[in-house]
């Protein structure tokens, strides 16, 4: 749907309907059968299923439980609806009538496959992977594609829901027609695993090791929002709270034929334990063997660096949007760093989904076509080699390279609930905020601070968000826990004249005189000495070279600013201060601590952080 066509819908609805009656949606006609379309009405979700006979039991559903006045008001829905037949397929297994379903199953049917989002998903926003909004069951929908004889494309939702209709606009969303009840899978993720043959020795593994004790829960039950209410007013802005904590894992898995040729096996569950543990003691030691339970034993850690506390499809892994702000032709210097359950070791994803890209070209792929398998509470993805935490490999090549990653990639409730790369053009907001401790260990702030969670196509960051900091702010945030070494850490941020000074530390020290996040805010500040390279006879080499005798570096070439399409490195105000440089002496967590040493109002930005080896950065490229 284009610019215009969503201003007529939302801005100008009224007008809308007499211009747009008739006129059939844009979509790919090679793709999708004409008689699937349907062309915008002044309905709305709720109404259009009750004057629809095809849609007239689940309108009875939305009666039911409720829900009817939620879809008769202003928002953007997106709706997988299924027809009459699907319901009545559904109650024939249920073993109910329509009327026997009580209101809360009613609601069950209804909030899986309904989406409240920041803009409603069309067909043509349709990729393989999950939709990046949750239902209002706080599950994901997963979308898969088939063809049929006649090379059509074939739309499934979860596998099994097969898309007959799509496309249908109204006034508060759009709703597609599905010929089957939505029912995400409540199973955990070892029954996940048990329940399907291509896994039976992870199944073996991931129960042995105990991890499985560690993540079954949905919700953190001891939440509390603090606010006392939704939706609040911070420093001036609409800020939205989150309702709920949630948890969420994904897992990668070699199916049994892989880790068969790599020889593990066995006639009995004992002997396949025993041969994954002794692969595992290659590059995980050989601390308490047998006892798979133990946060030490190879066998454990094997698993352990297969596990992410955080719930992602496989279009979710790495942000890979090049209309956001990637530059051209710089693909391969964006990618992803998450810490595994495996404590301190991370691992890199990079665009494609390559999982520890190494500079011969090797890497573990994940072979999506057997991925995105649903469970209640996380995803789990076939990967296409055995998945090792190698030391040698690991630190002297995949990791051994200026590591950047966004603030918002560190805490993993950020992801788990739907605000990482979910923040733009909120409906009635400005963006998020959350209680002081939501995020647990990975970023925490004091009371009197006020912190902003927001996002713009139009502004200079990294991933078009920032976390802001507001009045006597005093806040910490657990760094990306690199390998042994010495680095230099770096964050990145956009400066304003609003901006205010901050006192630094890290990991406990004081990093320096306060950092002025004004400095740069005017063109020329001799503070940081940017100078556009087109200005300079040597395309910026000294100008580079003097501004780190001053403690700052230009942004990355990496990365644009939409709003001109700008690179980043080309903007005065997108700077890169340099905090110091660091030994870290073995495996462990670092943190950085920011403290508000400017009067109340003023703001410390967090974009985006670096950490280079210190042995780089002498031929270190601009990217």
């Amino acid at each position: 749907m284009n610019k215009i066509h969503r201003l007529f819908k939302w801005g100008l609805w009224s007008v809308a309907v007499l211009c747009l009656s008739g006129m059939q949606m844009s979509c790919n006609s090679d793709d999708i059968d004409a008689d699937a379309m349907y062309t915008f009405t002044g309905e709305t979700v709720a109404s259009f299923c009750q004057n629809n006979p095809e849609l007239s039991d689940f309108y009875q559903l939305i009666t039911k439980c409720g829900a009817d006045a939620l879809l008769e008001v202003y928002g953007h829905y997106t709706c997988f609806v299924p027809n009459n037949d699907a319901i009545a397929a559904y109650l024939e297994e249920k073993g109910k009538t329509l009327d026997e379903l009580t209101a809360e199953e009613a609601q069950r049917v209804v909030y899986n496959c309904v989406i409240r989002g920041n803009a409603e998903y069309t067909s043509q926003d349709f990729i393989a992977g999950s939709l990046t909004s949750m239902t209002l069951a706080e599950r994901y929908l997963v979308l898969s594609f088939t063809n049929d004889d006649k090379g059509r494309r074939i739309i499934w939702v979860n596998d099994k829901s097969k898309v007959t209709t799509l496309d249908q606009e109204v006034h508060n969303g759009v709703i597609h027609v599905v010929d089957k009840v939505i029912e995400p899978s409540e199973l955990s993720l070892l029954e996940v695993l048990q329940n399907n043959d291509k896994f039976t020795i992870w199944a073996m593994a991931y129960e042995a090791s105990g991890w499985y004790k560690e993540m079954e829960k949905l919700y953190d039950e001891s939440y509390v929002n603090t606010f006392g209410a939704d939706v609040v007013q911070l420093s001036g802005y609409t800020m939205k709270v989150p309702t709920s904590l949630r948890y969420g894992y994904t897992m990668f898995c070699e199916p049994d034929e892989l880790l068969n040729e790599n020889g593990i096996d066995g006639s009995t569950k004992d002997e396949i334990l025993s041969s994954l543990e002794n692969y595992a003691r290659t590059y995980y030691g050989s601390e308490d063997l047998g006892n798979y339970e133990s946060k030490n034993n190879p066998l454990n850690r094997f698993v352990a660096y297969h596990l992410l506390n955080r719930q992602m499809a496989t279009n979710n892994m790495v942000f890979d949007t090049p209309a956001e702000c990637i530059a051209q032709g710089s693909e391969g210097y964006w990618a992803e760093y998450y810490e595994t359950m495996y404590t301190y070791r991370i691992m890199e994803i990079k665009i494609g989904n390559k999982i520890n890209l190494q500079k011969n070209g090797h890497y573990v792929g994940i072979d999506e076509k057997n991925s995105n398998i649903d469970a209640v509470n996380g995803f789990i993805h076939t990967i296409t080699d055995v998945l090792v935490y190698d030391e040698e490999v690991m630190n002297n090549d995949v990791l051994h390279k200026r590591l950047r990653f966004d603030a918002y990639s560190i805490p993993p409730q950020l992801t788990n609930n739907n605000i990482r790369w979910n923040n733009v053009d909120i409906p009635d907001a400005n963006g998020y905020t959350m209680t002081p401790d939501y995020c647990g260990e990975y970023f925490t702030y004091n009371e009197a601070s006020d912190c902003l969670l927001w996002g713009s196509r139009g502004w200079a960051s990294y991933q078009v968000d920032e976390i802001n900091m507001k009045k006597g702010y005093d806040f910490t945030l657990r760094l990306l826990p690199v390998p042994p070494g010495n680095w230099e850490l770096r964050i990145g941020y956009n400066a304003e004249g609003w901006r205010g000074m901050g006192q630094i530390f890290v990991d406990g020290n004081l990093a320096g005189t306060p950092v002025d996040l004004k400095i740069g805010d005017v063109e020329g500040d001799p503070r940081a000495g940017w100078v556009a390279d087109a200005e300079t006879a040597d395309g910026g080499i000294e100008v580079d070279k003097m501004m780190r005798n001053l403690g700052y570096m230009k942004g990355p070439a990496s990365c644009f600013l939409l709003n001109g399409n700008i690179l980043l490195r080309d903007f005065y105000k997108s700077l890169r201060y340099i905090v110091g440089q660091y030994r870290f002496t073995g495996y462990g967590e670092h943190k950085l601590r920011a403290r508000n040493v400017d009067f109340s109002g003023r703001e410390f930005s967090i974009d985006y952080f670096e950490l280079i080896p210190v042995d780089m950065i002498r031929d270190e490229d601009r990217y």
